[in-house]
């Protein structure tokens, strides 16, 4: 969520910036049908969203494909 959102009625979702969100739906009127990681479901305007995917959300960071040093050798230590 790139901008927080105050819901003003019933259907609408209360939403905060940085908060992520799963779009289930999305309207030709500019409104899109999200739910929170609390399970809420509820309306909030497109414009609020930013799209990213699960991956992106989790870190662009591989940890399987770093590089490995041992800490057993000094010269091989980066700080």
């Amino acid at each position: 969520i790139r901008c927080a959102f105050v819901p003003t009625l019933p259907d609408e979702l209360s939403i905060t910036t940085g908060e992520l969100v799963r779009v289930v739906d999305r309207f030709d009127d500019g409104w899109a049908l999200c739910e929170n990681g609390r399970g809420e479901r509820g309306m909030i305007p497109q414009e609020c969203l930013t799209e990213t995917t699960a991956d992106s959300a989790m870190g662009d960071t591989d940890w399987r494909n770093a590089t490995r040093m041992s800490s057993l050798n000094l010269h091989e230590r980066r700080f």
